[in-house]
């Protein structure tokens, strides 16, 4: 497997923002303007489609853009739900119109789906097997129901959600959130669907009733049913399609997060399931060499299957690690834990703006945190008190 080598000039997100200042103030044009001149980019309020994994909250934080979700619907595995259900970690397609700058948008609706649900098996250091998928975690994985990978155990039922890692047979995921359950009657699975005896299979398991009869051999499925007895054979109940190209009409702008999964030429390479043609893209950092399993975000116009991609932003293990969240204190024991939107917070090495350590257990305000993702903890750095009209 070739290498690709990298020597456009890179560009961050922030380095776009300086640059769409400086251009405004030299320039005298408009943002509208000046923004549909960015490389895959559109205009203030075009259409957006981002996936990819949450990083944060108080706007919904995906892929370095902060959206508005204050008028957007919210689905979860395909339920109805808040906002505020949302958690770190957990993968979504965000349907969104630009905002006023690169690190905006006003989203109109978020639809989050497990990619796997059922009994953990074959538990390792970073690494188990559920419902047939082969599921690595890492330092950058957010757990619930457990602190880290090294406490998952076989027999335990989790819902997982993730990337897909390997592209040959959908079985190898990256997984970004792990969630013990008390209990799950209904199996969840996702990957290539294949058939064996005329008869559609995922992972080994026979597929069954009237849904399964409309499944087409090698697409990339979420199936979710009830397993057999026996657990050879899966009951059907609802399937989806998974891929930013299912979501996307005819062409669209997007920005996705994924692993690459192969890489084809010095220009070309595989983002999932879809090709990338990254000849005309701006890198950052400059100079990478991109390989299987290289986690990126790639920005550009998806057309006809292909994404021609504008930039691509090889992601580090502190870029993925890192999270924000702004919120109430809820749950509060001491510095080192107490939640804000749903996630556990140790602060006990953060810096304060705004007010004080000893201040946080009668807080009654909101406050911003930023740190580092640690199994089911978030390492908070740095802790902003939120003062009333700041």
């Amino acid at each position: 497997m070739s290498d690709i080598p990298f020597s456009t000039q890179a560009l961050n997100r922030r380095q776009w923002l300086l640059l769409t200042g400086a251009t405004l103030t030299g320039c005298g044009g408009g943002a509208d303007s000046l923004l549909a001149s960015l490389p895959g980019t559109g205009g203030t309020g075009s259409p957006l489609l981002a996936q990819g994994t949450i990083t944060g909250f108080g706007s919904v934080i995906l892929n370095g853009i902060k959206f508005d979700v204050t008028q957007a619907s919210v689905k979860l595995d395909g339920v109805n739900a808040a906002s505020t259900h949302l958690r770190l970690g957990m993968v979504a397609d965000v349907q969104a119109e630009r905002g006023v700058d690169l690190t905006l948008g006003v989203a109109s609706s978020i639809e989050v789906w497990s990619i796997a649900q059922g009994t953990v098996n074959q538990p390792g250091t970073n690494s188990l097997v559920v419902a047939g998928m082969s599921i690595q975690t890492s330092s950058n994985t957010v757990f619930d129901g457990v602190s880290d990978a090294s406490q998952l155990v076989s027999g335990q039922i989790v819902t997982v959600w993730g990337l897909l890692q390997s592209g040959a047979d959908g079985s190898h995921w990256g997984a970004t959130r792990v969630s013990v359950l008390p209990t799950a009657t209904e199996m969840v699975s996702s990957g290539l669907i294949m058939f064996s005896n005329g008869q559609p299979t995922l992972h080994g398991l026979v597929l069954t009733g009237s849904l399964a009869d409309s499944l087409t051999q090698g697409s990339l499925m979420r199936v979710q049913g009830l397993l057999s007895s026996d657990a050879r054979s899966l009951a059907v109940l609802s399937v989806r399609v998974l891929g930013v190209a299912a979501l996307v009409q005819g062409s669209g702008s997007v920005e996705i997060e994924g692993f690459v999964t192969a890489v084809t030429s010095s220009s070309r390479f595989t983002l999932g399931m879809i090709e990338v043609d990254a000849s005309n893209a701006v890198y950052t950092p400059s100079n990478p060499s991109l390989t299987v399993g290289s986690q990126v975000e790639v920005y550009g116009v998806l057309s006809a299957g292909l994404l021609n991609a504008t930039k691509v932003e090889v992601e580090s293990e502190h870029m993925l690690g890192q999270a924000e969240i702004k919120g109430s204190i809820t749950d509060y024991v001491s510095q080192s834990n107490f939640v804000v939107y749903g996630q556990r917070c140790d602060a006990s090495a953060a810096s304060f703006s705004h007010g004080l350590a000893s201040d946080l257990a009668a807080w009654n305000g909101q406050v911003k945190v930023t740190g580092t993702k640690a199994g089911d903890v978030l390492k908070v750095s740095t802790l902003e008190f939120e003062l009333e009209g700041s």
